[in-house]
């Protein structure tokens, strides 16, 4: 997939690691990743953070952009009340432990089974790279994906899992992955994390990841080191995402942690390789709530990142704000300054503005960008996303 779309997919397996950042955000972006090479084919979802206690819920998201209108996801997700069985129909993207995601029209489902281990299987046609129900079945009717994974849970202690996909694109071999994953809590303090996918297909490794994770006063650090293929790039969510997911390998350490009740800090500390060349990564955060839930708060994010002239610097700041009646309004600003500016100026801008709707059952959100940078002189994109969930477990 190329970088230069500015709105990819939904797959929170994928992004677990940045989930615990979210984790307080009443209105955040999801970014998850489609894989592929050549047309970009993905979207950001906006979300109200309500707590998934239905037992059905239906979800419906559209792409606006370029004068036209793509379905990126409408799936109706079912579970049991005691969550042991679960499953999912319809346009959705689909994640197996450590493989790349994919975004298919089809079915996946998930059971428990005893003695701890858990069961995943998905299939289904892959969604073309430009995301419509407008492509016949009998263009795609050679078309398909398939995959499945086993794990076992060790209590509370953590897992390790096994994961095999294959996609097939007119009967022709397109993609056979196999992955593993684990997650281990060696203390009460200290967590270690690994994945590695291999590629069949065209053998070689496309992803790996190790982390140590030590947790204490009020203060997390993280010893990381990684590699990523460009089949396993995580497409744009921004142009901080944009540029600085590259084909490459990457090592450092996370700190985070409160400085005060209200205000949060943190930083990312590497070095990032590619082509033969090292470049500095460095990241400092800041995140101060406007009230005692989170609720509201101010965020303001400094980076340094690349590698010899894709070198860049960047300044985000973000808001988020809760309104009265169940509202909850974003927005973002980036601003980058590459060290080569490519002849598309020297400070590319990039910014979003989003509306949260939350009540009830229903859930609802809104969202404008726009962006100038390598790939586009200007673009916008418009998201409209809806969620409804039935039954209470």
């Amino acid at each position: 997939m190329t970088r230069a779309s500015a709105i990819q997919l939904v797959l929170a397996a994928v992004l677990m690691h940045a989930a615990s950042a979210a984790r307080a955000d009443p209105l955040r972006l999801r970014a998850d990743a489609l894989g592929g090479t050549q047309s970009p084919a993905g979207l950001i979802v906006l979300e109200a953070d309500g707590k998934a206690s239905a037992t059905t819920n239906a979800e419906a998201i559209v792409w606006a952009a370029n004068d036209s209108a793509d379905v990126l996801v409408i799936a109706l997700r079912a579970r049991t009340a005691d969550g042991r069985i679960g499953g999912k129909v319809g346009r959705f993207v689909a994640s197996l432990g450590a493989l790349r995601p994919v975004q298919i029209d089809g079915a996946s489902g998930r059971m428990r089974l005893p003695h701890s281990f858990d069961v995943e299987a998905i299939g289904g046609v892959p969604v073309p790279p430009a995301p419509s129900f407008g492509h016949s079945i009998s263009e795609r009717a050679w078309d398909w994906v398939a995959g499945g994974r086993i794990a076992r849970r060790f209590g509370d202690y953590g897992s390790v899992g096994i994961a095999m996909l294959e996609q097939r694109d007119d009967a022709r071999l397109a993609t056979r992955e196999v992955g593993v994953d684990a997650g281990i809590a060696l203390t009460k303090r200290h967590d270690v994390a690994t994945r590695v996918a291999y590629d069949l297909a065209n053998p070689g490794l496309a992803d790996a990841y190790a982390s140590l994770i030590r947790r204490g006063g009020g203060v997390r650090a993280e010893v990381y080191a990684g590699y990523r293929a460009a089949s396993h790039l995580l497409p744009a969510t921004s142009l901080f995402t944009v540029l600085g997911d590259t084909p490459s390998s990457r090592g450092g350490m996370q700190i985070s942690g409160k400085l005060a009740p209200r205000l949060e800090l943190g930083s990312d500390m590497g070095l990032r390789g590619a082509a033969d060349e090292l470049g500095v990564l460095l990241v400092l955060r800041a995140r101060l709530a406007l009230d005692d839930k989170f609720a509201s708060a101010i965020t303001g994010e400094l980076r340094r990142d690349g590698v010899g002239e894709d070198a860049w610097t960047g300044a985000r700041g973000a808001a988020r704000i809760a309104l009265s009646h169940s509202l909850t309004a974003s927005t973002e600003l980036e601003l980058v300054v590459p060290d080569r500016d490519r002849m598309r100026g020297a400070v590319w801008p990039w910014a979003l503005a989003a509306l949260a709707y939350q009540r009830g059952p229903w859930q609802a959100a809104a969202a404008i960008e726009a962006s100038a940078s390598a790939q586009y002189a200007h673009r916008v994109d418009v998201l409209v996303s809806m969620m409804r969930m039935w039954g209470q477990p």
